[in-house]
């Protein structure tokens, strides 16, 4: 038998069927060792031989195919056309050749965003790799699922994704969601037994699990027989035919808008052509002149440009910890006005910590203020919490229960050394806790000189650790500065009314005491002496908020997002936290488990946004919320990190999976994963999602109202004049050195100053709404009017009769006045002016590249004659700094008076 013969369906006759098999044969059949698993080279060798883990290995574009790739666009054709009826037909080689040459650098510049995104895609995929616990050479460990091999001995608990298909030789109450692959709605329980009906169909194979389903419950090993492509899941998808990835809706969109575009362009140029025609112009040169028309007016490089915001956006967030797994999520993600999130270490740290302590009569102490050695009293209640306590720190990691593990931590950081408490005070016997008593008691031989300051001079001590109420109870003395004094029934009721107040505000309280002992209680339990005890004080302990949570829901509430909380903890700890947290506002409500399930979907939906917690919630329920917030219109994003989170996740707007404690079949149903499950983390993400969605637009417009300046200056000054305004390869390079990097610089602009103030977009809108379009042609108008005013100026008042020096201007004008509008549409409300001016870098290299081109064609005389430009001296030059100066500076004051006007009007309602 070969190891890792796949298991197929019985019509195969070579196929092997491992549910039919013992665990024995099965392990033979595949030289496995289900004890100590396979070795690392044995591992790869079979690595080697089965390939990975993959249902279907695409394999990475050849750059050939990629520069080539480049070329496939109607644009290019154009322009490839031009240049071959150039030279061949006109013999025009000079234009010839500048026209291939921005043919190749848009080619260039395809190939190596394209590159740099494939390159990106790869990152994060690697990033996302599922993962799979093994046994190899004795020992667990985590690999990642694609290097899984025939033989491997797979470890497999609740909330696992299945990673291949396996036999099962061990499990402990295990049952698998296998709808995936039979549709079954229910989990099947597993077991080892072997079943002796080969011809079983995969939904009765009770001893097999299966790559793409998931454990709901248990946990057990299995035995992996079959990877990749040879799994069930495998085989299924070799079935059917790759889809292609669906463009994001805003892809879609432009590319709508381009088509539109360029059919609107090809008349206009159609028009001028005729015109030029009919003005007795020369065919060739109008022709050229009309296809540098359609090259200006068509932003060929808007796709490129988007690619490469979205990937280098999407890039940033992963440094932010925030992966994305898919595309449209990052439109989305601007639009976000409700985010509802787990409490427990997303907006907590998931481990608890000491927040308060009370020794007898004292005001509250909080933990970073302690210092052990400066107060007898409160060294003795640290060595107790230290003493009376399971748990321990071993290579630098704190293991044990949560509650004690915290109050390690607060002596340790009091100044206790944990080692040498437990040293001096070694432990001889003990009382566990148990659900009944309350409480734990640890019996402890004292150092010579006792402890406490001299207060305990025994031999012997006994620790109790538990419930207030418990433990006050059982005191008859407490400790003071001053020493051991009676405490009466008035003093013991103020202490637990103090630890009533604490566990008010969430805080796991918990009595410590002690006694001193001359023996132990031979004959007698621990527990006959634990009675007429030494109060030390009350130990206040939560989970608390994660430091930086607080200001991400800040900037959650001026961005106008509601944040929601939802929970299964109880509804006093769940309101205690929602309130530190200032979730819960006056006007708002909790709302527990009980309560949802009475109400129904509509009734919900009517009180959902005056709802702020949900306390003692299950997983199925946050369906049932999601549902309600958007039946209000709501964009919402949703945490989750259980198997039964998957369904909300798929349902909510943006599926939010935890990357630290997220299960896999949660991650494998989000939109994005958070590395850190920290909520300040959704907030990065939703404002990086804005700035993405804010440069797109930037560049879009830039480019469009670019464009529109370039067609009315050429389409006017065609059809006014017998002169045309600019050369055809004036035209060209216009579009190459406006086009391209400021283009690119404004799509990883810096955010604008309002980014998370202003309320999210309407993820209805239009990227390019009525008013978006209004404000291209208004901007592009006014530019334009710098241009012919050159153009005329030059030809009627400067140089009459003297085209080149008329046409040096005009090419002058559009392009330096393009180039400076770049910050005209760094931001549609603010003034360049009110923005940093140089902390875009890649704008201002971009400016200062196109620039040093552009001055090297007007200056340069090799490249003047080449672009046929000439020298237009002072007065020229005079004109060309007003013309470009004055639409930049209109544009600019036209934006801040529409501002300052809406801000009257709003003031004023």
């Amino acid at each position: 038998m070969i190891a890792g013969t796949k298991e197929t369906s019985p019509q195969d006759g070579s196929a092997v069927r491992w549910h039919a098999m013992t665990v024995e044969e099965a392990e033979k059949a595949l030289s496995a060792d289900l004890r100590n698993g396979l070795t690392e080279e044995e591992a790869r060798r079979r690595l080697s031989l089965h390939g990975p883990n993959l249902i279907r290995e695409e394999r990475p574009t050849h750059p050939v195919a990629l520069f080539l790739r480049q070329f496939q666009d109607f644009t290019i054709y154009v322009l490839m056309a031009a240049a071959l009826i150039s030279g061949l037909l006109l013999h025009e080689l000079i234009d010839a050749a500048v026209i291939m040459a921005i043919v190749v650098a848009n080619a260039i510049f395809g190939f190596v965003q394209e590159s740099r995104a494939e390159r990106a895609l790869l990152a994060l995929k690697e990033m996302s790799a599922p993962t799979a616990v093994v046994v190899r050479e004795g020992r667990a460990r985590e690999i990642p699922a694609s290097e899984l091999v025939p033989g491997d001995v797979l470890v497999l608990q609740t909330g696992d994704q299945v990673p291949a298909d396996a036999r099962v030789f061990e499990s402990y109450s295990m049952r698998v969601d296998e709808s995936p692959l039979t549709g079954e709605s229910w989990a099947v329980e597993k077991n080892p037994e072997r079943l002796s009906d080969e011809g079983l169909p995969l939904a009765d194979r009770r001893n097999m699990v299966y790559a793409g389903t998931h454990l709901v419950y248990g946990r057990g090993k299995a035995l992996v027989v079959a990877t990749g492509r040879h799994s069930e899941m495998g085989k299924i998808a070799e079935m059917i035919q790759e889809a292609g990835e669906d463009k994001t809706p805003l892809q879609k969109e432009l590319a709508s808008t381009g088509r539109k575009i360029a059919l609107i362009c090809i008349a206009t140029c159609a028009v001028v052509f005729l015109a030029g025609i009919l003005r007795s112009q020369e065919w060739s040169s109008m022709f050229l002149f009309s296809v540098s028309l359609a090259v200006a007016a068509i932003p060929e490089g808007l796709p490129a440009i988007v690619t490469i915001s979205l990937a280098l956006g999407v890039k940033r967030m992963a440094r932010e910890n925030a992966l994305l797994r898919r595309l449209p999520a990052v439109e989305t993600l601007g639009c976000a006005n409700v985010i509802c999130t787990d409490k427990t270490g997303t907006l907590t740290c998931n481990e608890m910590q000491v927040r308060e302590i009370r020794l007898p009569g004292r005001p509250p102490l909080y933990v970073a203020d302690l210092d052990a050695h400066a107060d007898p009293v409160l060294e003795l209640l640290l060595v107790a919490s230290v003493a009376c306590n399971d748990a321990y720190v071993q290579e630098g990691d704190f293991v044990g229960e949560g509650t004690e593990i915290g109050l390690l931590k607060a002596a340790i950081q009091a100044g206790i050394d944990v080692d040498e408490v437990r040293k001096r005070f070694p432990r001889l016997a003990e009382t566990p806790f148990e659900s009944e008593r309350k409480m734990m008691g640890t019996l402890h031989s004292l150092p010579e000189g006792g402890m406490g300051g001299g207060l305990f001079r025994s031999p012997l001590i006994l620790f109790v650790k538990g419930a207030p109420e418990v433990v006050i109870d059982r005191c008859s003395r407490q400790l003071l500065p001053t020493g051991v004094e009676p405490l009466d029934d008035a003093q013991k009721r103020e202490l637990k009314e103090q630890a009533e107040e604490m566990a008010a505000r969430a805080l796991r309280t918990l009595a410590l005491a002690c006694k001193p002992l001359r023996e132990p209680p031979l004959g007698k339990g621990l527990e006959s002496e634990e009675q007429d005890l030494v109060f030390l004080g009350l130990t206040g302990i939560m989970d608390p908020p994660r430091p930086e949570v607080l200001d991400a829901l800040d900037l959650c509430r001026k961005a106008h997002i509601e944040v929601v909380m939802i929970t299964g903890d109880h509804m006093t700890t769940a309101e205690a936290v929602a309130r530190e947290l200032s979730i819960l506002k006056p006007g708002k409500e909790v709302l527990s488990g009980t309560e949802l399930a009475a109400i129904t979907e509509d009734e919900l939906a009517e009180r959902v946004e005056d709802i702020a917690v949900y306390a003692r919630v299950s997983p199925a329920d946050k369906v049932k919320i999601v549902k309600a917030w958007k039946s209000r219109g709501k964009v919402v994003a949703m945490t989750g990190d259980g198997v039964n989170d998957a369904p909300a996740l798929k349902y909510a707007d943006i599926g939010v999976a935890m990357g630290v404690t997220g299960t896999d079949v949660s991650k494998e149903a989000a939109d994005m994963v958070l590395a850190d499950d920290n909520f300040a983390t959704i907030v990065k993400a939703i404002r990086e999602g804005r700035i993405i969605y804010d440069n797109i637009k930037k560049s879009i417009f830039f480019l469009l109202s670019c464009n529109v300046s370039s067609v009315v200056v050429l389409f006017l000054g065609t059809l006014i004049s017998t002169i045309l305004p600019m050369r055809p390869i004036q035209i060209l390079w216009m579009n190459l050195v406006t086009n391209g990097f400021p283009a690119l610089a404004l799509g990883v602009d810096t955010p604008a100053p309002d980014i998370m103030i202003r309320p999210p977009r309407d993820p209805s809108e239009s990227i390019l709404s009525p008013r978006t379009q209004i404000m291209i042609l208004l901007h592009g108008a006014i530019l334009s009017l710098g241009g012919l005013a050159a153009f005329l100026t030059a030809q009627y008042a400067l140089f009459p009769g003297q085209t080149d020096r008329i046409q040096t201007v005009t090419f002058a004008v559009l392009v330096l006045s393009q180039l400076l509008h770049s910050y005209n549409c760094r931001s549609p409300h603010y003034s360049f002016l009110e923005l940093p001016l140089f902390d875009n870098r890649p704008l201002i290299y971009a400016l200062s590249c196109s620039l040093t081109l552009q001055l090297l064609v007007l200056f340069t005389p090799p490249l003047m004659r080449v672009f046929g430009t000439a020298g237009i001296g002072l007065s020229g030059w005079g004109l060309v700094i007003a013309c470009v100066i004055f639409p930049v500076i209109l544009i600019d004051r036209m934006k801040v008076l529409v501002r300052s006007g809406k801000n009257g009007f709003e003031e004023g309602k």
